[in-house]
């Protein structure tokens, strides 16, 4: 199995133990690799997805209530929002963990 493999599936899989550090760093130190390069900076881009949800949803959530009147409307929709975003983080996961395992098993 050649290093450039392991590296590429440990960028994904990497969402376990070190989410969206490990293909950072390899995104930066690998400009010479064009594979591995690439691969980590889509693992990266894919691991910052659910970061970025997550903290646009807690923005929303703390603006929404800081602002309305507490009206249960508001808060079955943001119960949704929540239940989408967590739906699709771990979505990402799961697809991360594919994603990692198939480098490792092709």
């Amino acid at each position: 199995m050649s290093e450039n493999k392991v590296v590429n599936a440990l960028s994904y899989l990497s969402i376990v133990f070190a989410p969206f550090i490990f293909p950072f760093i390899v995104w930066l130190v690998s400009k010479d690799n064009p594979d591995m390069h690439e691969t980590a900076k889509r693992a990266f881009l894919l691991h910052l997805i659910p970061v970025v949800l997550s903290i646009l949803t807690i923005l929303l959530f703390t603006i929404t209530f800081a602002t309305s009147s507490g009206s249960k409307g508001v808060a079955v929709l943001f119960g949704i929002v929540v239940i989408l975003v967590i739906l699709i983080d771990i979505l990402m996961f799961i697809y991360n963990l594919y994603l990692g395992i198939k480098i490792l098993i092709d």
